[in-house]
């Protein structure tokens, strides 16, 4: 069953325009990085009214989004974006980029107007803000209705939760995902985040598996590589036929 036609769809995109000291990132360069947002950012402002509502796009590098604000404005998009920026530097690299964003999305989720007037039953879509979801009216149209907390666990080859998108409700969140970079601190990783989330989440309805494969296109910012060519192309068909034919064999 999906969502109701009056729920509120908000997209929260998450950005680090100048990274430093990152580990394991071989992105680092700010002005590619702010071109990726752009790009992303023009492409996530075409779906606003079907399915999004809004975009709330929170930066924690402290650095210029003057460019991402013209291009809001000149789609004359104004009142369908928040941009949460320039409230200091708050990188945490030392403990990693899972623990860093979690801490981002900590301060989003209190702090955005937009998330917070939407109220309790609206439901917010976090991107990781460098990269396009271009399936993604089809996600949210198929979601599972009534969720606290939606994510795209993996088991096959190896054991891990997708960050790169992921859907809470306002309450949603602070029964699973608040507080959980304090908790775990430098630890916070894709890999734990597995077997530790669902245990964490005990008493909230947490949903554990996307119904829809997301394409998403892309940069990766470990490797520079394509995730919407060749062989990571390939990946996403196969794990999408996988979710209809073997549905029990996450991968």
């Amino acid at each position: 069953m999906s969502l109701s036609d009056n729920t509120k769809h908000i997209l929260l995109m998450t950005a680090t325009i100048t990274p430093n000291n990152a580990k394991n990132l071989a992105r680092i360069d700010p002005e590619a990085r702010l071109k990726d947002y752009e790009e992303a950012l023009g492409f996530y402002l075409t779906l606003i009214g079907r399915p999004l509502h809004g975009i709330v796009f929170v930066e924690n590098s402290d650095s210029d989004v003057t460019s991402l604000r013209r291009l809001v404005k000149s789609r004359g998009l104004d009142s369908h974006v928040e941009f949460l920026c320039n409230y200091g530097v708050h990188l945490y690299s030392d403990k990693g980029r899972a623990h860093g964003e979690l801490k981002l999305l900590d301060y989003a989720m209190a702090t955005s107007q937009t998330i917070v007037k939407a109220g309790d039953e609206h439901v917010i879509w976090k991107i990781t803000g460098r990269y396009m979801v271009k399936n993604l009216p089809s996600i949210i149209a198929s979601a599972p209705r009534g969720f606290d907390a939606y994510v795209d666990m993996k088991d096959h080859p190896r054991r891990w939760m997708d960050m790169r998108l992921m859907a809470w409700t306002a309450t949603g969140y602070d029964r699973v995902f608040r507080g959980v970079a304090d908790d775990l601190d430098a630890k916070t990783h894709e890999n734990l985040m597995r077997d530790y989330l669902p245990k964490r989440a005990q008493g909230a309805h947490l949903v554990l598996r996307f119904r829809r494969e997301p394409f998403i296109d892309g940069v990766r910012g470990w490797d520079n590589g394509s995730y919407s060519k060749g062989g990571e192309l390939v990946k996403c068909y196969v794990r999408s036929v996988g979710r209809i034919v073997a549905p029990w064999y996450w991968i």
